[in-house]
């Protein structure tokens, strides 16, 4: 069989040596627009075959990304695998590397619809956990600009199609969503928590996107970071928890949670959340969800991360917003 990448070789050879004019699109969407140059269509393969699909938006595209696609979300073990690899190469050439941010976008958007043709539930899981270990490619090489702009490019592909996500596909994505987190979770552990990687993923990527408090972002995206995120930091910065644990085991195994938190910025990404919930600009039911599902979970208090007067004070502050005083 040959190999993915020798089928898009030829683009990408055809994309770097010739230099065209391009012309760019135009969109009111919030989070910018997908200009059409050659670079972004070698895997960007978020199109799919008109004739045979209805769900999905209608876009132009060409065999070899259809393919790539399919392939991505086949059931075939080999077949799958030999499609990431692909991937893989393609994200560390230093073409793609060094990109601009529509390059990111439209990949993201290619690996999208390839989740989108997953139909079974063990492909779409090492699918999703396949897709989640790409942001980790940047880690080797502390290539951050890269990891951002890969990271950014997510969640404004899922911002950006969220309301196109019927009920049947929405698990799944929920699943993708949960796996990116984590592993862009994991890639500035690996860094350290490097100050600078966390304060640049947090500004450019959560806070300008995800968390921004738009309301042109579909509450289900920030409403599934709030009920995952400490679980997924718990993973990130511990491990995953043991199935059975007797009361000593629980015991030393939160004292060991707790120290390992301590060692991460949780407190930055909680003040997200605590920014969120106190802008009465932002609609209620997201700083209700904040302040009910997040600031009040004990665990933020058992690892110091929240002091317990902060219960009372942000129920204080709740009321204060809420009430009405008259004229």
């Amino acid at each position: 069989m040959v190999l993915i990448l020798d089928l898009i070789t030829p683009f990408i050879t055809a994309g770097t040596a010739k230099k065209k004019k391009k012309k760019k699109t135009h969109c009111n969407e919030k989070f910018g627009t997908f200009q059409s140059d050659e670079m972004g269509h070698l895997i960007s393969s978020h199109l799919l075959q008109q004739n045979h699909q209805k769900d999905p938006p209608k876009h132009p595209t060409n065999i070899m990304e259809h393919a790539l696609v399919k392939q991505l979300a086949g059931h075939k073990q080999e077949t799958r695998e030999q499609a990431l690899e692909s991937v893989r190469k393609y994200l560390t050439t230093k073409n793609f590397s060094n990109a601009k941010q529509s390059q990111f976008d439209k990949l993201w958007k290619g690996l999208y619809y390839a989740m989108w043709h997953c139909d079974k539930p063990i492909p779409q899981q090492r699918l999703a956990q396949s897709l989640g270990e790409l942001h980790l490619l940047y880690a080797r090489t502390r290539q951050h600009v890269a990891f951002v702009r890969f990271s950014k490019a997510f969640w404004k592909v899922m911002c950006i199609e969220w309301y196109r996500i019927d009920h049947h596909r929405l698990d799944k994505f929920l699943l993708l969503a949960r796996r990116c987190l984590h592993f862009q979770l994991k890639y500035l552990a690996e860094c350290d928590w490097e100050e600078s990687v966390v304060d640049d993923y947090i500004s450019k990527v959560l806070k300008k996107i995800p968390l921004s408090g738009d309301r042109k972002v579909y509450n289900g995206i920030p409403f599934h970071i709030i009920d995952i995120l400490l679980d997924e930091w718990v993973k990130v910065c511990y491990g995953e928890p043991e199935e059975e644990e007797d009361d000593d085991d629980e015991e030393k195994r939160n004292a060991q949670i707790k120290e390992a938190v301590s060692k991460t910025p949780l407190v930055k990404f909680i003040a997200i959340f605590q920014d969120l919930s106190s802008n009465t600009d932002n609609i209620k039911i997201l700083r209700d969800k904040i302040k009910e599902d997040l600031l009040k979970d004990e665990r933020l208090r058992e690892w110091d991360v929240l002091q317990p007067e902060s219960t009372a004070q942000d129920d204080e502050t709740y009321h204060e917003d809420d009430e009405w005083h008259g004229f």
